[in-house]
């Protein structure tokens, strides 16, 4: 395929709600509004990574971010992306690598060749930035290493790297007693952040307005979990396929007035759905769990499959990066960098008291455990994405940590003596295996084949469960 060659269009996905339905407008939105920006020049552009934290900060000094992984993420969704990874190939990068990054890299390198935009780039497509954040997280190796390799296009514009780690999980100790260690650091590196950009926009920090972007943001995690919280739901009245569209507000538009007004607006919709007895599946025979992984943006239409054969899915660790503030035990401040910092580490915490007290149990485990047992899980899906060996790997690690732990299925099996003997079946499991933007690594017919087999295996649970 040659690089100016497109992939076919994709089917569209069929979503539960509306605003699901909407979320399309809005990505095509701030795409848009950074081009005209560029055009302008009125507003500091910063290429930006998704869970860098430091949104609050961008809009108080009127930092317009481009979240370089959703750009990647709509040229996977609208089948568009091999141009752009066959670029970055081009200049000696690996298809292993990081696809959003290759996507990225390729489609920086083609923009500054050409001196304009590549041709029918999706959404008008990506503009030059003005200066570059990255953040070497104990999460993703790219964060570090991808604006680096774009740099070599665009040499006049400056990288600033942030750190955001956060306390690893120990069973022996409390997380609480290194909180203050890491709380400094974290306070430090945000701080680094804000003197950065007073720098690059010749502006100081508005400190009253960042507290009041901070606490409409607090007040969006708030909605954010009583909304998703709704799902809970039988039937469930929105799912993952659904999710991995209303995660843009909370990965993309947090600090926005426009973001909360989507959960509020979400909000009535799932209970007006719940309170007409609506769910994403009228006959909802199975509940299931998205339990890691990024999806496949090619192959969304998957999720619409697994409705077809009357599976719901209320509830999945992809992208629900928000907690609950109220159960947070993070210490109250009135400075609202301290209030970040505390609040990063509040949320990669969340979970480690809770796997403390089941014996065998980690934060992620307990996690899919937690989440089992509130949304009546029936079954657990995930995607192991080829390039993306950060985010994924573990995957497998976690669901044999949950078979050793947590048996919920009871049944009944005869025993030589004819006698019924209670028994307790693992929760079934299924690995799709794809790319999250590279399609010549998904195959249609063997992805629909393994949710079949799936499908059945849930099918024989359900009809021989015992209440």
């Amino acid at each position: 395929m040659s690089e100016e060659q497109k992939e076919a269009k994709p089917k569209k996905r069929m979503t539960a709600t509306q605003a699901a339905a909407s979320i399309g407008s809005l990505v095509k939105e701030f795409i848009t509004d950074a081009i005209r920006a560029r055009a302008e020049r009125k507003q500091k552009l910063a290429y930006t990574f998704i869970v860098c934290h430091h949104e609050e900060i961008f809009r108080s000094m009127d930092v317009i971010p481009i979240w370089t992984e959703n750009f990647a993420g709509v040229c996977g969704a609208k089948r568009d992306a091999e141009r752009f990874l066959q670029r970055a190939e081009s200049l000696g990068l690996s298809r292993s690598l990081c696809t959003y990054a290759l996507c990225g890299i390729g489609f920086d390198q083609w923009r500054e060749e050409l001196g304009q935009m590549p041709p029918d780039s999706p959404w008008g497509g990506q503009p030059k930035p003005d200066f570059m954040i990255s953040s070497g997280q104990i999460l993703c190796d790219p964060r570090s290493k991808w604006y680096q390799a774009s740099q070599q296009f665009m040499p006049d514009v400056p990288i600033y790297n942030i750190d955001l780690p956060y306390p690893l999980f120990q069973r022996d100790r409390d997380h609480r007693e290194v909180w203050g260690y890491y709380h400094k650091y974290i306070v430090k590196q945000l701080r680094g952040l804000v003197a950065f950009l007073e720098e690059q926009t010749q502006k100081k920090m508005d400190y009253d307005r960042l507290r009041e972007l901070v606490d409409l943001s607090d007040r969006t995690w708030n909605l954010i979990d009583e909304t998703y919280s709704l799902r809970k739901a039988v039937p469930c009245p929105m799912g993952t396929g659904d999710a991995m569209n209303t995660m843009v507000p909370i990965n993309f538009m947090m600090a926005t007035q426009k973001a909360y007004d989507f959960f509020v607006n979400l909000k009535k919709e799932l209970e007006e759905k719940i309170a007409k007895g609506e769910g994403e599946v009228q006959e909802e025979r199975y509940r299931l769990m998205w339990g890691g992984g990024l999806p496949a943006w090619f192959a969304l239409t998957d999720f619409n499959y697994f409705n077809s054969k009357g599976a719901s899915f209320p509830a999945e660790t992809t992208y629900r990066m928000v907690a609950p503030l109220n159960e947070m035990d993070i210490p109250e401040t009135k400075d609202p960098i301290e209030h970040l910092a505390w609040r990063w580490l509040g949320y990669w915490t969340f979970w480690y008291d809770k796997a403390k007290k089941r014996q065998g149990s980690e934060p992620d485990v307990e996690r899919l455990i937690n989440w089992i047992e509130e949304y009546k899980i029936d079954g657990i899906v995930m995607h192991e994405a080829f390039s993306c060996r950060t985010w994924h790997v573990g995957l497998i690690w976690q669901l044999h940590q949950l078979a050793k732990i947590y048996k919920p299925i009871p049944d009944y099996s005869i025993g030589r003596d004819g006698k019924k003997n209670r028994v307790y079946r693992e929760l079934p499991s299924l690995i799709l295996e794809s790319d999250i933007i590279d399609i010549t690594s998904y195959s249609e017919v063997d992805t629909k084949n393994k949710i079949d087999a799936f499908i059945a295996t849930l099918e024989s649970n359900r009809l021989n469960k015992v209440a």
